[in-house]
């Protein structure tokens, strides 16, 4: 077994330790801990039946503490319980219960999930907590109540008076959470999801930090935060509306948790109640515990006395506001804490996508959501953040990152010379080009970093750019939403689908309408076209997805996953990928093989170019040579070197295995080629002609000018413009045929055509001489060149330059004239063919690898 990576080393070194102290916590919390019982803290628990997330008994009984207060004979006092509700639990009402137990008979439960209360149970939404508080009363055999809620409290008493009215006298709301439009974000869907990033948030902190009690001290835990995110205040409209006692409402005006316009929507929908609001916090029990307890004792006595008012004579000014629809247009606007959180995931966004999210700020700004400063500071903030983490990154990772996942995946290497070799000349400009430029942020501010450009001059000019652009943005999405919301009102059914469609036309102004002002853009949105219209140019996995499915039922068919690796027994995996370029070609007769050599990663930089140098010098070549990697796929890091100063750079810079090859001149096929185990003759399944893309000089277009109007070049313009950027302002004579394209492989512009007519019995002949002595090969592609067609029909001088396995493609299917479900059906006869093979080298005693080492293999080769 190999050595493990250093690296690896040391990250497992880190985690033991990180799960031995994680132990060690967990562990020392279940032998010394010892909470407060909540029978030891109340004084009385009570055991009440476990309701389920459904609302039904679950056959088990929960043990809810409660006090019970009350000053001197009480057999007459009205009954008041006190539902808390906040992460401080039933301590919220103590500055009120010196106040009030000398008038009523106080019930406070302690409600699981608050304070200290430790009872695990099934449910601990505000229904489930009003259900255990109705079980408690019915206990205590109380027959009227009157209920006092606090925070998610008033949720819990709105839910008792709904479906206990007969027993409710009355119910107060202090600071109380309500309607659902009003709360956070304003949709369940929405808030579900900001009380999910919650719960785990809190269950990680307790649970996945070491933090041997320490966090036990915190007011929030697991249990209080279940009940936000089990519980659900769509109904409480309804259940408002239909309530029809008398209300009190007692609320604080800068209340950040909990806006004030919450309590304004109740008092509304419900008109026989009194709204009492103070300048005041979330805290008002404890800063105005005076007014509010005198309030509360006011209040229940004029229930008691008859003379509070209920809905049936509340005022027919009070009953026709309530009866009105409920508009978001005085209290849409996020304040306090829900606009902190909408800024938050404003920022987040900005890191997936600044522009979007610009357009989505604006819209929100639109509707009156958010003020546009807010939206745009928000936007601002993010996108400072993120763009200032890439030039970061970029300084303190390097090149080395790109060679990576993920990064590979987002960026080239070549983006990033283009981008370095523009900071040398015009680094201030660059950045504030990129800003209006979707698309060159990354590479651009990634190796601004890179190249270690100034970071004071880089945030300078980046942040000029930002200020600028940000608000431009932000305003025309609300301007224009702005227009389109002027029918809101009329169209609401379709207001989704409207905001969507105005996204999207942003998008199309921005990717379509603007660049087709200039013929370059204008060039570029028909190479866009053709890459979408021509299947040939789609994703690679969109083309597979249908194959993949094939490849499973296969597997099925044949009892195994992985038998298609037996198709070339001789290779690794078959040659399904990370297989080694240099030891497949060593398996053929060198006299069919371009010469080449390999230049280990592992040895010196100057071992690397003295062998170079060696066997260029020993086989008598001349530039241009061949440089590849020895491991990849689809014409990936494969390079044509003209000069040493070339041939030097890529030799310092890669730290891979590479392959030097001699160039060799003429045309070049793509052969796939395969052969039964039991058949001393193999057959020729496709012929691919491979034509590299040339430009004519006319004497006065420049390279780049050429390229975009070349009706073939212009397909992958970006691509060509990129990989030929030293040379795009030269300007090629009268006839020059300039090669745009010098790599026969369509991934990099290559033409592919159709070249089944160049089947012959002398080729065949020759490929089953070729390969019939190269053990264990019986499946796959050769790329080969020869000097001519007819040399190639009479199998003569014929170089192999690579030969791919099992998971090679047959080429053809590239050919312009064949369409998707042509090309699907080559492709699927290949596998089928890789199938046959595998079985048949089965039989012969071969064995197909386990599919769980396979599946590691290639997901290594994918991740590196």
């Amino acid at each position: 077994m190999s050595a493990l990576p250093s690296a690896f080393r040391g990250w497992r070194k880190y985690l033991l330790l990180y799960g031995g102290l994680l132990l060690l916590s967990h562990l020392s919390l279940w032998l010394f801990e010892s909470p407060v019982s909540p029978g030891d803290e109340a004084g009385q628990r009570i055991a009440l039946k476990a309701v389920s997330e459904e609302g039904k008994w679950t056959g088990d009984k929960a043990l809810i503490a409660y006090e019970y207060l009350s000053a001197g004979a009480d057999a007459h006092k009205p009954a008041v319980v006190l539902l808390p509700g906040g992460p401080e639990g039933p301590e919220v009402f103590d500055p009120l219960i010196s106040r009030l137990k000398e008038d009523f008979r106080l019930i406070i439960p302690h409600l699981p999930g608050h304070a200290r209360s430790g009872e695990q149970l099934p449910d601990y939404s505000f229904r489930a907590l009003a259900d255990y508080s109705r079980q408690l009363a019915d206990t205590l055999g109380i027959a009227n109540v009157h209920l006092v809620g606090y925070g998610l409290g008033g949720a819990s008493a709105i839910h008792w008076a709904h479906d206990d009215t007969s027993r409710i006298r009355s119910v107060t709301l202090i600071a109380s959470i309500g309607v659902q439009e009003l709360e956070l974000l304003g949709g369940y869907t929405l808030n579900h999801a900001v009380h999910g990033i919650q719960l785990g948030a809190v269950w990680l902190l307790h649970n996945a930090v070491p933090h041997f009690g320490l966090f036990n001290a915190l007011d929030i835990n697991v249990p209080y935060a279940k009940s936000y995110y089990e519980s659900d205040q769509r109904p409480i409209r309804s259940y408002l509306k239909s309530y029809k006692k008398p209300m009190l409402i007692v609320h604080g005006t800068d209340d950040p948790l909990v806006p004030d316009a919450v309590a304004r929507e109740h008092h509304r929908i419900v008109p026989q109640s009194e709204l009492q609001l103070y300048k005041a916090d979330h805290e008002i029990t404890e800063t105005h515990n005076d007014s509010v307890a005198n309030d509360i004792r006011m209040f229940v006595e004029s229930v008691e006395a008859g003379e509070a008012r209920t809905g049936e004579n509340a005022s027919q000014k009070r009953l026709a506001e309530a009866a009105k629809p409920f508009s978001n247009v005085d209290f849409a606007r996020f304040e306090g804490i829900s606009l902190m959180i909408i800024m938050l995931i404003i920022i987040l966004a900005t890191l997936v996508s600044e522009d979007l999210t610009c357009i989505g700020a604006g819209l929100l700004a639109a509707r009156g959501l958010i003020g546009f400063w807010p939206a745009t500071l928000a936007c601002l903030t993010g996108i400072f953040i993120g763009d200032v983490g890439l030039y970061l990154a970029g300084r303190f990772v390097g090149r080395k990152a790109i060679r990576q996942a993920p990064f590979k995946w987002m960026i080239s290497e070549g983006d990033l010379d283009k981008s370095a070799e523009w900071f040398k000349r015009r680094g201030p400009m660059i950045i504030m080009a990129s800003r209006f430029l979707p698309g060159s942020r990354l590479p651009t501010y990634f190796s601004a970093g890179v190249i270690r450009a100034g970071f004071w001059m880089f945030i300078f000019y980046f942040l000029l750019a930002a200020v600028v652009w940000t608000p431009i943005l932000v305003g025309i999405s609300q301007l224009l939403g702005n227009e389109l919301l002027r029918y809101f009102s009329l169209y609401q059914d379709y207001a989704l689908w409207a905001f969507l469609a105005l996204i999207l036309l942003l998008i199309i102004i921005a990717k379509a309408i603007i660049p087709a002002f200039s013929y370059r853009g204008r060039r570029f949105l028909v190479s866009r076209y053709r890459r979408l219209t021509h299947w040939q140019h789609w994703p690679s996995f969109l083309l597979y997805m249908p194959v993949f499915f094939y490849i499973l039922y296969l597997g099925w068919r044949y009892r195994c996953p992985t038998l298609f690796t037996l198709a070339n027994p001789g290779i690794p995996d078959g040659g399904v990928a990370g297989e080694s370029k240099s030891a497949i070609l060593s398996k053929f007769d060198r006299q069919s093989v371009a010469p080449f050599i390999t230049l280990p990663g592992a040895l010196p930089e100057k071992e690397r170019l003295r062998k170079a140098h060696a066997f260029m010098d020993q086989l008598g070549l001349t530039f241009p040579v061949v440089i590849k990697p020895d491991v990849g796929e689809r014409g990936k890091g494969v390079r044509i070197i003209d000069n040493y100063p070339q041939l030097e750079s890529i030799i310092r810079e890669s730290r891979q295995k590479l392959i030097l090859q001699e160039y060799i001149e003429g045309q070049e096929y793509g052969i796939f080629y395969y052969r039964f185990p039991d058949s001393k003759e193999g057959e020729i399944f496709s012929i691919t002609i491979k034509h590299l893309v040339y430009v004519v000089g006319d004497g006065q277009s420049t390279v780049e000018e050429l390229i975009l109007a070349d009706n073939q070049a212009v397909t992958l313009a970006k691509y060509h413009l990129n990989q030929n950027r030293e040379q795009l302002y030269e300007v090629p004579e009268k006839g020059e045929r300039w090669p745009v394209v010098r790599l026969g492989t369509h991934a990099r512009g290559a033409v592919f055509e159709e070249g089944s007519s160049l089947k012959s019995g002398a080729l065949k002949e020759t490929l089953n001489n070729i390969c019939s002595s190269v053990p264990g090969f019986c499946f796959g592609r050769m790329d080969i060149k020869v000097p001519t067609a007819s040399h190639l029909r009479r199998g003569e001088d014929i170089d192999i330059i690579e030969v791919n396995g099992v998971t090679s493609e047959s080429t053809n299917i590239y050919d312009k004239h064949y369409s998707l479900s042509q090309g699907l059906r080559i492709l699927c006869q290949q596998w089928r063919l890789a199938f046959e093979i595998g079985a048949g080298n089965r039989e012969k005693g071969a064995e197909p690898p386990d599919i769980k080492p396979f599946l590691e293999r290639l997901y290594r080769y994918l991740v590196k």
